[in-house]
């Protein structure tokens, strides 16, 4: 299916919200391979995202679509989202962690690197704290991300890893 429209003129954004789960999953997959979704999509995909009652598969890959796609007018949007996402001590690990991954592939401020650093300290899952420090080093020209490598030398799981980032 084409992001703007089908062979019968309906938009992708009109024919999701009907389609079963596994038809869902299918077109969210497909829609990787497209050039650039138009705007409304992504906003669409976010909601997605953001809500915990849907199914964490579909919202996983929804935040694949974002990270590739999404450009830079969209990213206020994306990194308030995201952000709002993390923040949800109850939200599902794998979610986070795709969140945090989709993260690293876009231009980070310091209040997203901020909330990497916290997830690290925090006693959450490995895997999340794992992605919470790709995303720092992704970004480790950042002046906060320096800092928060820094700050992270005694650390007892990436105490090493944050040394090594910081020789290179």
């Amino acid at each position: 299916m084409s992001i703007q429209t089908d062979d019968d003129g309906k938009t992708f954004l009109s024919i999701f919200p009907t389609l079963s789960y596994e038809d869902r999953l299918v077109s969210l997959r497909e829609l990787t391979a497209i050039p650039q979704p138009v705007e409304d999509t992504i906003a669409f995909l976010l909601q997605l995202v953001q809500q915990s009652s849907e199914d964490d598969l579909l919202r996983i890959e929804a935040l694949k679509v974002i990270g590739l796609y999404a450009d830079q007018s969209q990213q206020p949007m994306i990194m308030r989202g995201i952000r709002e996402l993390l923040s949800k001590p109850a939200e599902d690990d794998d979610v986070r962690n795709a969140a945090l991954q989709t993260l690293a592939w876009m231009p980070c401020s310091e209040a997203e690197l901020r909330i990497a650093l916290d997830l690290i300290r925090s006693d959450t899952y490995i895997l999340v704290k794992g992605a919470a420090f790709a995303l720092l080093r992704a970004h480790k020209a950042h002046p906060f991300a320096q800092q928060a490598l820094k700050q992270l030398l005694q650390h007892e799981e990436f105490g090493a890893s944050a040394q090594r980032e910081l020789s290179t």
